[in-house]
C-alpha cells in the first residue's frame, strides 16, 4: 500500500494530536540527598616521649626517695572532639606494663593545668583519667599542660634503662 505525502502528513498530525495532552506538560520527581556526619576525635601531645634524668642520691646508709621532674616539662596536651551536645568527653592514659617487677608504672605521676585536666599517676593495664569535660556545644577544644615526675627509690630500683608505652585515649563517655 502506497501512502501519499498528504496521507503520511495526516497520519503524523493525528499521532501528534493524540499525544497533545502529554506534550508541554511539566513532570516532577523527588530526589533524595543523604549525608552521614560522624563524631571526630583528635589528641595532640608534645613531646610524645618523656624522659627522666637520674639525680645523685643523698649519701647515707639509706638514701631517701626523690621525685625527678621530666626533662620535657611542661608537656602540651590538646583534646579536640566533635560530638553530640551535652555528651561527656574523657581523656585517659593507660600504661601497657610496669617498667619491671621493682619499678611499677605508678612511679610516674603528673600534675595538670588547664580547664578539666587533672593530676594522676600511671597504672599498668588500667586507664587513668587525665581530663574530663561536659559541654552543651558540639565542638570541644581543650588545651592543657602536664608536668610529669618519676619517683626514684635508690634502695629498691636497680640501675638500668627502662621504658614503657602508655596509650592516651579520647572518647565520649
Amino acid at each position: 500500500m502506497k501512502l501519499s505525502v498528504k496521507g503520511a502528513l495526516a497520519s503524523i498530525m493525528m499521532l501528534l494530536a493524540s499525544l497533545s495532552p502529554f506534550l508541554g506538560q511539566q513532570q516532577s520527581r523527588n530526589g533524595t540527598f543523604q549525608v552521614t556526619l560522624y563524631e571526630w576525635y583528635d589528641i595532640y601531645i608534645s613531646p610524645s616521649t618523656i624522659t627522666f634524668t637520674d639525680v645523685p642520691p643523698e649519701i647515707s646508709s639509706s638514701p631517701p626517695k626523690v621525685r625527678i621532674e621530666a626533662n620535657e616539662n611542661p608537656v602540651s596536651v590538646r583534646a579536640f572532639a566533635i560530638i553530640f551536645p551535652k555528651s561527656n568527653l574523657q581523656l585517659t592514659v593507660t600504661a601497657n606494663s610496669d617498667f619491671d617487677a621493682t619499678i611499677p608504672a605508678s612511679t610516674v605521676s603528673w600534675d595538670a593545668s588547664g580547664s578539666g585536666y587533672q593530676a594522676g599517676q600511671l597504672l599498668a593495664g588500667k586507664p587513668v583519667v587525665v581530663g574530663q569535660w561536659t559541654g552543651s556545644t558540639i565542638v570541644h577544644w581543650h588545651e592543657g599542660k602536664l608536668n610529669f615526675y618519676f619517683d626514684r627509690d635508690y634502695v629498691n630500683q636497680v640501675p638500668g634503662t627502662y621504658s614503657i608505652t602508655a596509650t592516651f585515649t579520647l572518647s565520649k563517655v
